[in-house]
């Protein structure tokens, strides 16, 4: 019976350690998406990482949420980007874990065009008209 529960913690530490790689893969693709500024490919690569971003580490959580922000900022839903990029700026922490500096300052100076200015509201401000 003990060799039964040892092969079965086994599996299950395997099928665990597997989907944590897969989810790395994904978010990889998802960075490289974005990087080459394939914004609707980005998210429909964090869109099917999103359920399984809670078991990330906490450095790739923070990439994560900044990555998902930011693709969500270019495609111009900004409702959706101040969210997550406010989770990211929480994850990430006061040291900025798991984002680069450059990263970290283009989240701030996002959060701040997109924090609300209107008293009342949750809303970011419509984008400055170009």
């Amino acid at each position: 019976m003990v060799g039964l529960r040892s092969r079965l913690a086994i599996v299950l530490v395997s099928l665990a350690l597997g989907a944590c790689g897969a989810a790395s893969a994904e978010l990889r693709r998802a960075e490289q998406s974005y990087e080459q500024a394939r914004y609707e490919n980005a998210l429909s690569w964090l869109a099917d990482l999103e359920p399984n971003a809670p078991n990330l580490g906490r450095d790739e959580r923070a990439r994560y949420f900044y990555v998902r922000g930011m693709t969500e900022y270019r495609l111009g839903h900004r409702p959706e980007a101040l969210h997550y990029l406010a989770v990211a700026r929480e994850v990430s922490g006061e040291d900025s874990n798991g984002l680069r500096p450059e990263q970290r300052d283009l989240m701030t100076r996002t959060l701040a065009e997109l924090m609300p200015t209107e008293p009342m509201t949750h809303l970011p401000p419509p984008a400055a008209a170009d």
